[in-house]
């Protein structure tokens, strides 16, 4: 492929960590639109009554899968997409039709097995008889309102692969819009109610999928809806992607275990706390993506020392980005606990867990970068297995602990477990791409 004044800059140089942070910016912006829409959507459920937010609790385990699913194909979306812009192709779209068609396929079985299954499936999570209907049209209209959204999702990952990072913020931002703005008239309109969420998500995902055809427009080929090298892109990509966020749910039960003697101020600060690490969790992820953007559409056969160049690039955006915002975490956790719990008790829990985790937070970002930049660059089997290594010892650590066990106890565990992984992760991702292909 021809270089030319456009072609990102060799991973690791300045100029290269210059394109990482602004492909990062317009990253950013995307996953912020993203958390703006969960937050909104939370709100309007409060707003619709308790009834509401109980079926939106019940449906969160589910949640998680249909986020492993869209996850997981996004980011084989994302780095397919990048392969093929830097071997220069003009066929970044050829393995979407497959992609789509597995990933849709996940969401109507994840639907059909709510559906045939649904009594054991909500005795285990205990709902009561007279909400089963409610929950059950809920979790099958989430579902099938989700199939549709994927194409915006994926044609949103395929511009990002091909380094169009600005539409792909823009279709973000649009479809986040759309959603909200839908949501509100069919709640101002209709009777729907709670299911004016999958109503919107099915108009927002029709619009914005049809947006991201017409931005990709130049780039469309001849596509069979099934490819096995396409299959094969998705499982060794997307697989992975899907496996981790399982695990990081099935981590967080773990968590509530470890605190199954603890009071309800502690569980609900500690919680919080959490709650508001998911949230700075995006700067990490969008600095990962940008600079694996970079590497991946940097031309060459041989990747490993494009991808450790790109490694480092990550951690040296990510470490400075995050010491701000750890500080800034630390020094205001009073105000900003206060503003999150009204509850004295519950406000100072979560002050605390900023003190321990606020100092920690460099290093964190640095681990949350180092393992997306290993998802988008193809390498996410290795960024599975670091994520299980880390949990799997922590997990068992927080077990053996005394009981009962305190959020303090349980937060300080944390921040230490957060300067050890930092290490752990970085150093055993650099032996990893330094002995692979």
């Amino acid at each position: 492929m021809r270089r030319d004044a456009k072609e990102p800059a060799v991973a690791g140089t300045s100029s290269s960590v210059a394109q990482a942070i602004r492909f990062s910016a317009s990253v950013l912006v995307g996953l912020l639109a993203g958390v703006v829409l969960q937050v909104f959507t939370l709100a309007f459920l409060g707003r619709l009554g308790e009834d509401a937010l109980y079926v939106r609790a019940i449906y969160t385990p589910i949640g998680f899968l249909v986020l492993a699913v869209t996850e997981g194909l996004v980011v084989a979306a994302q780095v397919s997409a990048g392969i093929a812009t830097r071997s220069g192709r003009r066929d970044p779209l050829r393995p979407l039709p497959t992609f789509l068609m597995l990933g849709g396929g996940a969401l109507i079985l994840i639907a059909g097995v709510c559906t045939a299954a649904a009594a054991p499936i909500l005795n285990a999570l205990e709902v009561d008889p007279a909400d089963r209907p409610a929950v059950l049209i809920f979790v099958i209209a989430v579902c099938l309102s989700t199939v549709v959204s994927l194409v915006p999702l994926a044609g949103g990952a395929v511009l990002r692969g091909m380094g169009r990072t600005v539409a792909s913020s823009v279709l973000s931002v649009g479809f986040t819009v759309l959603c909200i703005g839908v949501m509100v008239v069919l709640r101002l309109r209709t009777e729907l109610g709670m299911l004016a969420v999958p109503a919107g998500t099915l108009t927002a995902g029709v619009v914005a999928g049809a947006a991201s055809w017409w931005l990709l427009r130049g780039n469309t080929a001849a596509c069979s809806w099934f490819r096995r090298d396409a299959a094969a892109q998705l499982w060794t990509f997307g697989a992975p992607v899907a496996v981790t966020f399982l695990m990081l749910s099935t981590v967080n039960f773990g968590y509530l275990r470890v605190l199954r003697d603890a009071t309800g101020a502690d569980l609900a600060g500690f919680s919080l706390g959490q709650g508001a690490s998911s949230v700075f969790m995006v700067v990490a992820i969008a600095i990962g993506s940008g600079t694996a953007i970079v590497a991946n559409l940097r031309p060459g056969e041989v990747r490993r020392p494009i991808d450790a160049a790109g490694l480092s690039t990550a951690v040296r955006i990510s470490l400075p980005a995050y010491a701000a915002i750890g500080l800034l975490a630390l020094v205001s956790r009073d105000p900003l606990s206060r503003l999150l719990a009204a509850d004295t008790d519950v406000a100072r829990t979560t002050a605390g867990y900023f003190l321990w985790m606020g100092p920690t937070y460099a290093v964190f970002g640095g681990t949350l970068a180092v393992l997306t930049y290993l998802e988008q660059v193809g390498r996410a089997r290795t960024a599975l297995l670091l994520n299980a290594a880390y949990f799997a010892v922590l997990l068992v650590i927080a077990f053996l602990l005394p009981q009962p066990v305190s959020s303090a106890t349980l937060t300080k565990l944390l921040a230490l477990s957060n300067v050890v992984g930092f290490l752990t992760c970085w150093q055993s991702a650099r032996y990893l791409l330094g002995h692979a292909r």
